[in-house]
């Protein structure tokens, strides 16, 4: 095992700076960020070839929303917050964040796609970068606001 020195005297392993990490919210939150926005892109990148023609692009978009939201929910209640707000309430809310993302999208994409005219995965992609960031300041200080959080988090 690897060990890292840190200051005169003190070491530390590789897995105790793995699990140091992962004590702190923020970690967990950009670890499962990441894999919530492959699973959104790859939700609209499935539904745009699906129902290219059948479906604008902005109603794809909902569709990858909401699924994404369905799937993660649990992941950020539990791993990431470990909130013990009702699940429903809590769903319910998380919702709403995800909502203004969707909103963020539904204005960001047009103007992406008709103004800048840029291809539609790839104004897709730009959104995914930019919603995150307020996503998480609304679900740390609104959604999982039930002081289930440890000093660690800050």
């Amino acid at each position: 095992m690897a060990i890292i020195p840190l200051e005169r005297g003190t070491d530390i392993s590789v897995a105790q700076l793995g699990a140091k990490a992962l004590d702190d919210h923020r970690v967990r939150y950009l670890i499962v960020g990441a894999g919530t926005n492959v699973l959104y892109f790859g939700l609209f990148w499935l539904g745009w070839h699906l129902f290219e023609g059948a479906l604008p692009y902005l109603v794809v978009t909902a569709m990858a929303n909401l699924g994404t939201a369905v799937v993660m929910y649990p992941v950020y209640r539990g791993f990431v917050f470990g909130s013990n707000t009702g699940w429903l309430r809590g769903f319910a809310k998380f919702y709403t964040v995800y909502l203004f993302g969707l909103g963020c999208s539904l204005i960001g994409m047009p103007l992406l796609i008709e103004v800048l005219h840029l291809a539609v995965l790839l104004a897709q992609a730009l959104m995914i970068l930019i919603v995150p960031v307020i996503s998480y300041l609304l679900h740390r200080f609104w959604t999982f606001r039930d002081g289930s959080h440890t000093s660690v988090d800050g």
